[in-house]
């Protein structure tokens, strides 16, 4: 499920694109789409490795000592 702010982001994104770049050829607005998508890869990019991270973490294996009763 994806985040409500995230859809309304994106949302505005595209509404602020289309008001103020309505004037622009429509290469140009395929180069801004195309920006944004690369954001989205770079930001998708940066939260995968962070969970990769995370998921390491978790498997770390700490040694410790254990002395023998006598």
């Amino acid at each position: 499920m994806q985040a409500r702010w995230v859809e309304h982001l994106f949302k505005a994104w595209d509404a602020f694109l289309e008001d103020i770049f309505s004037f622009v050829p429509e290469e140009t607005k395929r180069h801004l789409k195309n920006a944004k998508k690369e954001v989205l890869l770079a930001f998708k990019s940066a939260l995968e490795e962070k969970i990769k991270d995370l998921e390491e973490e978790k498997k770390e294996v700490k040694k410790i000592k254990v002395e023998k009763e006598k």
